[in-house]
């Protein structure tokens, strides 16, 4: 029977001479003999199966406990078992990767839209009609109101399954007027399936705020230097349209809001 030296099994398998006596430190992997008076370790050719058996399971992601574990599998049961228990913890993993990579994309294509000026000058558009999902921030409407009202829509859009659904803020016609531009009156999300109200739109001024949301107010008076100077009849309340996306974009900490105000030509 022939024999290999520690050193030719770890240059085949390309790990360290550690690395497989730490593996015998374990019991996951013993040498086939060790020689008494040096220490050295020596394996064969049913060595060097269990050795590339071990190789493909840690490439498959295997800790080398499961890898243990699977090895003392008694039978067919326990095997399938364990296989798909890692099965659906890799799943879980590749869930969690993907929803990461949409993280990243949504988070790119956001500096992107704020580093495009298009849009940053009101405009005429038509608008559909939309169904949306919406609470009433409670009086007197300050930040402490519109966090618990936050807070309170966040649990509703998991429940409903609506954590990516477009998010919406609505000011009141009289509140724009009075410049108060951080007055929320309602917020809620864009959502036809579970929807608790119907905006009919029609002729709107919009424009599309890219800059810190503190300095919402700039675009704001835009739209109403706009709709002053066109001699424009403001029909009701605004619309703030955009996404949980919020980007450090070099300049600002900031996110895309396009901002709708329905009027009268």
């Amino acid at each position: 029977m022939k024999l290999y030296k520690i050193s030719e099994i770890a240059k085949t398998f390309n790990i360290s001479r550690e690395t497989l006596i730490y593996y015998d430190t374990i019991n996951l992997f013993k040498p086939a003999y060790i020689d008494q008076e040096n220490g050295y370790r020596y394996y064969n050719d049913e060595n060097i199966s269990d050795l590339y058996f071990i190789s493909m399971l840690k490439k498959a992601n295997f800790s080398l406990k499961e890898i243990k574990d699977y090895i003392k599998c008694k039978n067919t049961s326990d095997s399938i078992e364990l296989l798909n228990k890692k099965l659906q913890q890799i799943k879980d993993k590749i869930s969690i990767l993907q929803n990461s990579a949409e993280f990243i994309s949504d988070k790119i294509q956001e500096i992107e839209n704020i580093s495009n000026q298009d849009g940053c000058t009101p405009f005429l558009e038509t608008l559909n009609d939309v169904f949306v999902f919406q609470i009433e921030i409670s009086e007197p409407k300050s930040e402490k109101e519109l966090i618990e009202g936050i807070h309170t829509l966040n649990e509703l859009r998991k429940k409903y399954s609506l954590e990516k659904a477009k998010r919406i803020t609505i000011l009141k016609k009289d509140d724009i007027l009075k410049n108060e531009y951080f007055k929320i009156d309602r917020i809620g999300v864009i959502a036809s399936s579970v929807s608790n109200h119907y905006i009919d739109f029609n002729l709107v001024v919009s424009i599309y705020h890219k800059n810190f949301t503190q300095k919402i107010g700039e675009s704001y008076f835009k739209l109403l230097k706009f709709i002053d100077e066109n001699n424009f009849k403001i029909l009701g309340d605004s619309i703030e349209t955009f996404s949980d996306v919020i980007v450090n974009a070099g300049n600002c900490m900031g996110q895309t809001i396009k901002i709708s105000i329905p009027i009268e030509s």
